[in-house]
């Protein structure tokens, strides 16, 4: 549910976030409620301004029960380094915010058992988001190293399956503390919708993926110089299973091998990603091989 947009950034409230606010309110603890609401606003807050001063202003940000998630129409996905910072920047806010508390409470500036409050939705807020698992703020850090490593597509599916394998962990514990009467029922449906968004995570990471490639056309014409990286695969491989192993910020070298494991050519990353869009995904890489010489 839209309520509102601030500098034409569209808030949106997810029904569990509306979920938890009635049940916090017919608990009587509505003002608690808004306090949280609060709190995850200058959360998600705090990844729109970063996002916005590396060039990529969000056009909605859902407000979520442990945070939120900020989309951008025109989203391409961003060097490693950059979607760690914005990934970063709510849980650092929470923690600014746990140190403003500490600071302010012997002044008794804001009443004790609200600031106990804050300071407490603060922590955990914080702490859970920097979980290494998708969609939290700690798998989007874990996504962005990983895709220095063995590609942003593979990078995604490892921390979405996290995300899923966090929430089903979740699920049982909290079920388990509801039956016994030491939880309520609030755990079990946070890990659904984790398991929820974690899986959607997974389903956008090959059209994210996608777009990925087309922009890594201009990756080197807006860097100048970008450092090799090499791949060596026998020609009858698709083109498809190729561009899975690109990594950001690195220019591909694929050295074409024959049954033998002698080099019989050699083609570039650009060869590749034109291909995969012109030629079609199952292109064999043989058929683009620039320049092919046999040994002996």
């Amino acid at each position: 549910m839209q309520i509102g947009q601030i500098a034409g950034i569209r808030i949106v409230l997810n029904p569990f976030f509306l979920i938890l606010l009635g049940l916090l309110g017919v608990a009587g603890y509505l003002p608690h409620g808004l306090a949280l609401f609060g709190i995850v606003f200058l959360h998600e807050l705090a990844h729109t301004i970063v996002a916005f001063a590396y060039g990529m202003p969000f056009s909605s940000i859902e407000l979520l029960p442990f945070g939120g998630v900020a989309t951008s129409e025109g989203f391409q996905n961003p060097d490693p380094f950059a979607e760690a910072m914005i990934a970063l920047a709510g849980p650092l806010t929470n923690g600014f915010l746990c140190l403003l508390a500490l600071a302010v409470a012997p002044y008794g500036v804001i009443p004790a058992p609200w600031n106990e409050y804050f300071l407490r939705a603060n922590l955990v807020i914080g702490l859970f988001n920097l979980v290494p698992a998708l969609p939290l703020d700690g798998g989007r850090v874990l996504r962005s190293y990983l895709a220095l490593k063995m590609g942003y597509r593979r990078a995604a599916e490892r921390a979405a399956s996290l995300g899923k394998i966090l929430a089903v962990c979740m699920g049982l514990a909290g079920g388990v503390g509801f039956y016994s009467g030491y939880t309520n029922i609030s755990l079990p449906i946070l890990a659904f919708f984790i398991y929820i968004s974690a899986g959607r995570e997974q389903r956008m990471a090959g059209y994210v993926f996608v777009r990925y490639l087309a922009r890594k056309r201009q990756e080197l014409e807006e860097s100048g110089v970008l450092p090799t990286e090499q791949l060596v695969a026998y020609g009858d491989v698709p083109v498809k299973d190729i561009v899975r192993h690109f990594v950001p910020k690195r220019y591909h070298i694929i050295l074409v091998i024959d049954e033998a494991g002698n080099l019989a050519g050699f083609t570039t990353e650009m060869d590749v990603v034109n291909s995969f869009f012109e030629r079609g995904i199952d292109t064999p890489l043989q058929t683009i091989v620039r320049y092919r010489y046999h040994v002996g």
